[in-house]
């Protein structure tokens, strides 16, 4: 299956970009990385469109990370909760 390309506009400058996910996704990746990079420059006071793209970037990397630990902690606590279930349903057996 070919993937089409499917044109953006980020900070006023158009990217072509290419994904096996489609466009609605390539769309709301770009729509959300440009209010990252929009907030960034409202809340900062750079005017270099480099430092706020890398600010903004750092700013995603960072939530990425966080909500990829919430992702861990939870998949541990289901294992944890699972295994309990599990011992209980074994215990009703005997």
């Amino acid at each position: 299956m070919e993937v089409e390309p499917v044109k953006v506009e980020i900070m006023g400058n158009e990217y072509v970009l290419r994904s096996p996910a489609g466009e609605g996704h390539v769309r709301r990746v770009a729509a959300h990385f440009n209010a990252k990079l929009n907030e960034t420059l409202r809340s900062t006071n750079t005017t270099s469109t480099l430092a706020a793209t890398v600010l903004a970037a750092l700013n995603i990397t960072n939530e990425l990370l966080q909500l990829k630990d919430q992702q861990e902690k939870l998949l541990r606590e289901i294992e944890v909760k699972s295994e309990k279930m599990l011992e209980l349903i074994e215990q009703g057996k005997d």
